[in-house]
């Protein structure tokens, strides 16, 4: 029985380890895994019926045993009373002989009911470990099942989001030269206007700044004292408006 438990474990831990080095594709290997188990369960079924058959054949040559015992401890008790001294001891010597038997038998029903418990709980232990995978089994499907389709539809969103980055940058560095060509077309206008009026156009222009900052300077001074100092005039622009 000992061998029959660690074949069932080595067969299954190597149907598991198949399984694991297959768990790409867990749909194919979870069945074949599952029927497997359950053929090991059948036949745990088988082993255990064989071992309770031994037990009960051991427990009934015990039971004869131990009534031809008490049979032969009669007929010698019979003898006595009858005063037949040598029938008595032809009894007493089957009695002894049938005493000696008795002990081995016993042993061989303890040693039979050991095998029936161990097969019991191997058959247990293994619809145990069959409920246990068929739990998992519908559990790992699910989540394989689950991440399968996440991986879809992440490289489908990989491939999208790569694209459209791809195209908005191109976009924006097309919009950068855009940028880049009109900064240099309007410092080309602003030469080319430097150059049409000349020096006095240049003057004029520094003229006028001068002039407002001057007025902008008149209107602070008002705010915070209130009135021009003595001897302080506006400027012309001020003054034409």
């Amino acid at each position: 029985m000992a061998g029959f438990l660690k074949r069932v474990r080595r067969i299954t831990m190597a149907k598991i380890n198949a399984f694991l080095d297959a768990v790409e594709n867990p749909e194919e290997i979870f069945p074949q895994l599952v029927q497997e188990m359950r053929n090991e369960c059948r036949k745990a079924i088988d082993a255990e019926a064989i071992a309770v058959a031994a037990l009960k054949r051991r427990q009934q040559e015990c039971d004869d045993l131990q009534a031809d015992l008490a049979r032969w401890s009669l007929r010698a008790e019979l003898a006595v009373r009858e005063a037949d001294d040598e029938l008595a001891r032809k009894a007493l010597e089957v009695q002894m002989a049938t005493e000696k038997r008795v002990g081995p038998h016993k042993k061989a029903v303890e040693q039979a009911r050991v095998a029936a418990d161990r097969a019991r709980e191997a058959r247990q232990d293994l619809h145990d470990k069959l409920h246990t995978l068929e739990y998992k089994r519908d559990e790992i499907l699910a989540r394989a099942r689950a991440a399968k389709s996440q991986e879809a539809v992440q490289k489908v969103l990989a491939g999208v989001e790569g694209g459209s980055g791809s195209i908005l940058d191109a976009v924006a560095r097309m919009e950068t030269k855009v940028t880049e060509a009109e900064a240099r077309a309007g410092a080309y206008a602003e030469v080319a206007t430097d150059v049409a009026g000349g020096n006095s156009e240049a003057r004029f222009r520094e003229l006028e700044r001068r002039q407002l900052v001057e007025v902008k300077l008149i209107e602070l001074k008002r705010r915070v004292v209130g009135a021009l100092p003595a001897g302080e005039a506006a400027p012309a622009a001020e003054r034409t408006s």
